[in-house]
């Protein structure tokens, strides 16, 4: 089928110009982590390893949430973090970071340690922060995640370049079609290209990923060519000619009318073509470095971009979809749909990743019902998005409703919402967007035990309050368990486990809050999880 309608030939297509080569042998150990049978995905910034350590991260991920596969965004685009919605009321932080309230991420800056030498004259920026600057965050992650027998990747976000290096480099920009250059690189430029695939071969060489999901923005999403469509620079003028489109020619006529044809349809089918034969160069680098590598398209539902998933079936392995409307509070309607043009586009054979919003105004039933949704439709997994902005509620509603929805293995949480338990003294509040209870001086919130008898961990999700020192207490059949002073001071949620508690069926559960200063002794959430009898003759 040919490319462009002109009444030459078309030519060869570039795919078959692709070079193969020997596949080179691996410089570091593999862990090779089998993907689930229903894989839950979520996400990881550096800078929260830095504030709330990776071990905290992973258990919080792992025990609120069930997600058994984590990846490190390691370049990263400019964005106010936690993601804040101006068209959506309230300002948003982050939920359980001790460190820091927020955090403006630095443009297309790299979290990794590259090699450099793998470079052509473009090169990563590091991040400007020394305590950003002197770790290799992905490093960390990975053995992390690998060391618990979790599947761990890396994601290159939405822009791989800095716009200051854009701004010294314009020969990098794309243009419209007034010549009007746009802050995002054109991949037709032989060295944002070069840059490109060495930056996919340095991560899939030298670190132990399992999968790289990418979200690259590369041509503008529309596909207007007077209304902000892309690229019309030196590069693609070059590139369309090698390919037999002659755009400088088309320039002027579609400036005339832009529906002009067969220019319009040729100037749609070389975005088309580049971003296919981009994507092909980006996945035979990862897999000629290690062919196991799983690479992920993190799909933003970007048609008018160029991007077609029907040429690109045999270099996706799996698909990742950024679905995250719900955090705008209601239950959008094309995710079905979304995951069935996935599927028809794909195969039955590739999976499909959607994303569960879990921030912003996501409430429960959404967060179920998405899951739900995206089970039935036939997906193999769900992405959290994103646990920097979760609350534990909306972890806590993940695992229940991947329970709820009938996927094998996850079992729900069972605990306890404080705001249900009768109340003396605490009143129901809201902190970080998170329901709870606080007191102004001592609260009790108590109980029956409903579940069957045991052994049972007990962990309570509270918060612990600057400019005070409250404390709390649990009992348990009129028995105190644990009680702790709130000296943190860090002004976040977090958890506090009680292990090896023995509970009877029907026992009082009390949890007693003595507000100090301005801290209220605010708690949202009591977990009981089952633990094995102890062996005879062997102690607690």
């Amino acid at each position: 089928m040919k490319l462009f309608i002109t009444k030459k030939e078309c030519f060869l297509a570039f795919i078959s110009c692709l070079c193969l080569v020997n596949l080179n042998a691996q410089s570091i150990q593999r862990s090779n982590v089998p993907a689930p049978n229903f894989e839950v995905t979520g996400s990881i910034y550096p800078w929260e390893v830095h504030d709330e350590g990776i071990d905290l991260i992973l258990d919080n991920m792992t025990s609120i949430a069930g997600i058994n596969s984590v990846y490190l965004i390691a370049v990263m685009h400019q964005e106010h973090r936690p993601f804040n919605n101006d068209k959506l009321p309230g300002t948003f932080n982050f939920i359980h970071n001790p460190v820091r309230t927020e955090w403006d991420a630095e443009d297309s800056r790299a979290y990794f340690k590259p090699h450099l030498e793998s470079y052509g004259r473009i090169k990563p920026l590091m991040s400007n922060q020394p305590w950003l600057n002197n770790t290799d965050w992905l490093k960390i992650v990975l053995d992390k995640a690998h060391g618990r027998g979790l599947r761990a990747g890396v994601e290159v976000s939405h822009t791989y370049i800095p716009v200051e290096v854009l701004t010294n480099h314009p020969e990098y920009k794309q243009h419209d079609i007034n010549d009007k250059t746009v802050d995002r690189p054109c991949t037709n430029n032989p060295e944002v290209r070069e840059y490109l695939l060495a930056l996919y071969g340095d991560l899939a060489k030298n670190y132990d990923v399992d999968y790289i999901q990418t979200c690259m923005l590369l041509f503008s999403r529309s596909d207007d060519p007077i209304h902000g469509g892309t690229c019309f620079c030196e590069s693609c003028k070059h590139k369309a000619k090698s390919m037999g489109f002659d755009m400088e020619a088309a320039i002027p006529v579609l400036k005339d009318n832009p529906y002009a044809q067969p220019q319009l349809d040729n100037w749609r089918n070389f975005r088309k073509a580049c971003t296919t034969e981009i994507y092909k160069l980006v996945t035979d680098k990862i897999h000629q470095e290690n062919p196991k590598i799983d690479f992920r398209l993190n799909d933003l539902n970007d048609r008018t971009s160029g991007l077609a998933l029907e040429e690109l079936k045999n270099n996706i392995n799996s698909v990742h979809l950024s679905t995250h409307t719900e955090q705008n509070g209601y239950q959008k309607s094309d995710r079905k749909s979304r995951i069935a043009t996935t599927k028809y586009f794909m195969g039955n054979d590739v999976p499909i990743i959607p994303g569960v919003p879990t921030r912003l105004l996501t409430t429960v039933p959404i967060v179920k019902s998405s899951i739900k949704i995206s089970v039935d439709g036939g997906a193999k997994g769900i992405g959290v998005k994103h646990y920097d902005g979760s609350p534990y509620s909306m972890l806590r509603a993940v695992r229940n409703g991947i329970s709820e929805a009938g996927v094998p293995g996850f079992t729900p949480i069972t605990g306890m919402e404080v705001e249900e338990m009768t109340l003396s003294g605490y009143n129901p509040d809201k902190f970080l967007i998170e329901q709870c209870v606080q007191t102004t001086g001592t609260g009790t919130a108590t109980s029956a035990f409903a579940n069957p008898s045991g052994l049972y961990t007990i962990v309570v999700s509270y918060a612990d309050e600057k400019e005070g020192q409250g404390n709390l207490a649990l009992y348990v059949g009129g028995k105190q368990k644990a009680t702790w002073k709130l000296t943190e001071d860090v002004g976040c949620w977090r958890r506090k486990t009680i292990p090896n508690v023995k509970i009877n069926s029907g026992d009082e559960i009390k949890l007693i809050g003595m507000a100090n200063g301005s801290e209220s002794a605010r708690v949202d959430f009591i977990e009981f999880i089952p633990q094995a009898a102890p062996e005879k003759g062997k102690k607690k």
